[in-house]
């Protein structure tokens, strides 16, 4: 449960187009532990304001505001006013983007203040929502996610490319991120990864923490919060789940899932329709 009467949090896995979920919020107390998401997070703020931490900065997100965030990036999300905030998102997985555009896209900016189309969003979010079949569904998706691209977005192919140094770092790096998505059911040593990044603990911890804006650490947590989820929408047990992503119980499991998604691992399961049966659960 909430603290304040008036918070919610709903998911809602749509039917008519796999790798896209729905989701609406309204939050006043509750303030989201850094957390990432495997897909891109596209939403409108609809009232109040929310304060979010990404990519090591502060972004105040008032009504009128579209939130555009990468794939696996971590942030945070409180409310900046005693009055909280409301707002919807969209979370598409990088493959159903890539199908609709034809190319990897890139949000440069994280939050950008456009009423006229966030009313626009929210419109086509409810439709959405209730969609009765794939054809109403797809075509206020492709309207909707193919303005906001055109608008805000960037094709991956177009950025700047690395420096030499850049990319060796990136190369040693994404050697530790590897590691860590194939041992998140096990304990993660610092020295392990270090090694893994030729490099001290010392200075593993400020370059890893300089490149991700987060520490090693919370970077683990979020990405087994992220494989928790995964696990969840594909119906797996929330016992199960614990197990799967390196925590000691189910009740470990349901304190942290709900800091980081707003609601407990049983709630995302039952908003999206993967509850296990009683016979699964046996």
């Amino acid at each position: 449960m909430f603290h304040h009467p008036s918070e919610f949090v709903t998911f809602k896995a749509t039917p008519h187009l796999p790798g896209v979920e729905l989701y609406s919020a309204r939050l006043v107390d509750h303030a989201f532990a850094p957390h990432v998401h495997d897909g891109y997070s596209m939403g409108a703020i609809e009232a109040g304001v929310e304060r979010f931490r990404y990519r090591g900065t502060e972004h105040v997100a008032p009504a009128g505001t579209l939130v555009l965030l990468n794939p696996d990036e971590l942030h945070t999300g409180q409310a900046e006013i005693d009055a909280g905030w409301t707002y919807q998102m969209l979370y598409i997985e990088p493959q159903a983007l890539r199908e609709l555009t034809g190319s990897e896209a890139f949000f440069p900016e994280a939050a950008v203040h456009d009423p006229q189309l966030a009313v626009a969003y929210r419109a086509l979010f409810r439709r959405m929502w209730d969609a009765p079949d794939d054809l109403a569904f797809i075509s206020d998706f492709t309207q909707l996610v193919d303005t906001m691209i055109a608008r805000y977005g960037r094709h991956a192919s177009a950025l700047q490319p690395a420096s030499p140094q850049r990319r060796h770092r990136t190369a040693s790096m994404q050697r530790v991120l590897d590691c860590i998505e194939a041992h998140l059911d096990q304990a993660l040593g610092i020295e392990a990864l270090a090694a893994e990044a030729g490099l001290s603990v010392f200075h593993f911890v400020r370059t890893f923490s300089a490149q991700f804006h987060a520490t090693p650490h919370q970077y683990v947590q979020a990405r087994r919060a992220a494989r928790a989820k995964s696990l969840l929408a594909q119906r797996t047990t929330p016992s199960d789940t614990a197990a799967a992503v390196g925590l000691t119980d189910q009740s470990h499991l349901n304190r942290w899932f709900k800091r980081t998604y707003g609601v407990t691992p049983a709630q995302y399961q039952q908003q999206i329709g993967t509850r296990p049966t009683v016979a699964a659960r046996r």
